[in-house]
């Protein structure tokens, strides 16, 4: 199910400012304090009026990359491993934006992919401290062992702790230190109410950077913007 398809520039990570087609899947196996996510139920799009609205949105020619965002699209395999191939005939970069926990629904689409934004999603944003710590290692082995363009987003909030940015960052480099990361300081949404107090962002850059080549502090810019 899809709640939209649309045209935007890619507010969040390290191509920020890109313009993108966006694909919005509906649901998520998780439930962030910070979700910003419609929640919307979605409609179900025939492959062919998926990669017609395509090519409306990039009349111009001018966008050379489509992003499959959500909720989390990778629970919907089955779709993907039919609408991604067809996007990349139609000669379009694919950038899937995850939850990075669903890593067998991966390996289905993983040829399908060039650029992976993969979230680590912190224990003190789930309700009743759930972690994903295995999960998130387990992902991201596997798309670097497939030397797929991969970062890392974690979005930082004012109940993030030292402790969770050091085991993230103890996954990260364990797996590959050059991988990029972006520290994203929440946007208030959802149950969360409260920005992160000031330096807080830089605080955990520094302490990220002890062991990790790139590490950068990018707000979600679209919402600075006031764009989609």
């Amino acid at each position: 199910m899809i709640t939209e398809i649309f045209s935007s520039i890619q507010g969040e990570g390290i191509y920020v400012g890109q313009p993108q087609i966006f694909i919005r899947f509906a649901k998520c196996n998780l439930n962030c304090d910070y979700c910003d996510t419609p929640r919307r139920p979605g409609k179900k799009y025939g492959l062919y009026d998926i990669l017609d609205e395509i090519s409306r949105l990039d009349a111009s020619g001018t966008i050379r990359t489509v992003s499959v965002t959500g909720g989390e699209p990778l629970l919907y395999t089955a779709i993907l491993k039919t609408l991604l191939p067809e996007i990349k005939k139609r000669h379009f970069d694919v950038h899937l934006e995850t939850n990075g926990v669903l890593s067998s629904a991966l390996a289905e689409v993983l040829d399908f992919v060039d650029v992976i934004a993969m979230d680590i999603k912190l224990p003190s944003a789930q309700k009743r401290n759930k972690s994903f710590w295995t999960r998130h290692r387990n992902f991201l082995m596997l798309a670097a062992g497939r030397k797929k363009n991969i970062f890392v987003k974690i979005v930082i909030t004012d109940k993030t702790t030292a402790e969770e940015i050091k085991k993230a960052v103890t996954i990260i480099y364990d797996v590959d230190p050059k991988i990029p990361v972006v520290l994203q300081p929440v946007t208030p949404a959802n149950r969360t109410r409260k920005k992160i107090p000031r330096g807080r962002a830089e605080e955990f850059q520094r302490l990220a950077k002890t062991v990790l080549t790139d590490v950068r502090v990018i707000p979600q810019v679209h919402k600075v913007l006031g764009v989609k």
